[in-house]
């Protein structure tokens, strides 16, 4: 009977955290699909242009607060939802950041402990760094939407690593909470699935499997999932 009963606990247990996961994921999935409501409106009102995937000078909260870091897509976009931006919070209470009601905060994400994660916002969500675009000398530029080829199969938005969390497969780097990531950094986090945020605005969970061959790279060639501003470049 004694192990009937602990049968019986483990399964309460795993249909428990099965739950919460799939939870998790809802909420997630309609935080995401928010954000490409506001990337999809950001890009009209600035007539094409889109938010810069990081800051000038880093990501902390002070630089965050610079005027020049105003169009980074975490100041940008939370703007665009009714939410102060990341910059915005961090001059007076960054712990706001961390708060189920703010919008990029991830439901099930592995956030640092107190008082680390006060020390600078650690990003659940990342901006595709690979429809990156720089001038000749190597400068940063805002991208245009209009050189996306395939805008409903081109990631602008990832669920992405924080650093207590496990690689989707082998191989995996990148997971430091960064506002920008590659496929690389992508996460499971909801029954092995993660959020990702199309170009065209749309949201949708997606296995590891759909990203990463069993090699442990990028899939190719990318006729479902696009990571790059061409679906014939290589994104490894």
């Amino acid at each position: 009977m004694l192990g009937v009963a602990i049968a019986l606990g483990a399964v309460a247990v795993t249909l428990t955290k099965t739950s919460r996961a799939r939870t998790h994921q809802v909420n997630t999935l309609a935080r995401m699909k928010a954000l490409g409501a506001a990337f999809s409106t950001y890009v009209n009102e600035k007539n094409g242009a889109m938010p810069y995937e990081s800051g000038v000078g880093g990501d902390g909260w002070a630089r965050a607060a610079k005027p020049e870091n105003q169009e980074v897509w975490y100041n940008a976009l939370p703007k665009l939802m009714d939410a102060p931006g990341v910059g915005e919070i961090g001059v007076d209470k960054p712990e706001a950041f961390y708060e189920s009601s703010y919008p990029l905060q991830v439901p099930g994400a592995k956030y640092p402990p107190k008082p680390s994660r006060l020390e600078a916002p650690a990003f659940a969500i990342g901006m595709n760094s690979q429809l990156r675009k720089k001038n000749e000398g190597a400068a940063q530029m805002q991208g245009r939407f209009g050189q996306i080829q395939a805008p409903e199969k081109t990631v602008v938005f990832l669920e992405r690593g924080l650093p207590k969390e496990r690689p989707a497969v082998t191989g995996q780097a990148g997971f430091d909470g960064s506002p920008k990531a590659d496929a690389r950094a992508f996460v499971a986090r909801h029954n092995q699935k993660g959020i990702l945020v199309f170009a065209d605005g749309h949201a949708e969970a997606c296995a590891a499997s759909g990203i990463f061959n069993k090699s442990g790279d990028i899939v190719t060639p990318q006729t479902r999932i696009v990571w790059t501003l061409k679906s014939e470049s290589n994104p490894n």
